[in-house]
């Protein structure tokens, strides 16, 4: 779930848009009224996205954009009553990812959030607990930290194979999720696409968690976990 931060002074203001974004499943939303309890809030979890006006109270939008710019992962769409287009440019040119002008239209704020999300890298995190698969990025990540982007088809024999960690996927089974009868799959689509999956997934030492089983099919032998 995305971590949606909104600084806003105006409590009026606030609540209306904590309730707008609040209504979207994959959001969690906190709100601030400075610069103070916004830290409280990343202090207590990081944010994806913060939602920003630049006329608060103590310090001042701008300057908290200067200092949250350089967070990795971090998402900044200011909200401001400044719409005059030297306060857009340096808006953006401080770190904004996006720049609204009040009064706005919630359904624009959401969609405005939902496309800063989808630009966003995915945050950097511990290198633990085995291999970590992303289906919806198309990316899985090594134990070791390292994050490698798949194909289409790659990206659907891994999630096969996922979900079936540590036991053998047929053959039939892994090229009826490319799009076609198992009877009329070239299969030579199939070892193709395993191929540069394996090549992908090696860890560095010759040896690919992707494992043949002979005349079978394939299988995931190590731990992995799905994430969103």
């Amino acid at each position: 779930m995305k971590h949606i931060v909104v600084v806003e002074d105006n409590e009026d203001l606030l609540d209306e848009v904590l309730f707008h974004l609040g209504r979207q499943a994959a959001y969690q939303v906190s709100g601030a009224r400075d610069g103070r309890e916004l830290d409280a809030c990343l202090a207590a979890r990081p944010a994806d996205v913060v939602v920003l006006d630049l006329g608060l109270p103590g310090e001042d939008g701008l300057t908290i954009a200067r200092r949250l710019r350089d967070q990795p992962g971090l998402g900044i769409v200011m909200l401001t009553a400044r719409g005059g287009l030297e306060d857009r440019v340096t808006g953006l040119e401080t770190g904004a990812d996006a720049y609204l002008v009040k009064p706005v239209d919630m359904r624009e704020l959401v969609a405005v959030v939902d496309s800063v999300l989808r630009r966003l890298p995915p945050r950097e995190e511990e290198p633990e607990e085995g291999w970590v698969f992303y289906p919806a990025r198309w990316q899985v990540r090594s134990p070791g930290g390292t994050l490698q982007t798949l194909t289409a088809a790659e990206n659907r024999v891994l999630q096969v194979l996922a979900e079936a960690a540590g036991q053998t996927v047929p053959r039939h089974q892994l090229a009826s999720v490319q799009g076609k009868p198992a009877l009329d799959f070239d299969y030579r689509r199939l070892e193709s696409t395993i191929s540069r999956l394996r090549r992908k997934l090696d860890a560095g030492d010759g040896e690919s968690p992707v494992r043949a089983a002979r005349g079978q099919g394939y299988a995931f032998i190590d731990r992995i976990r799905i994430k969103p």
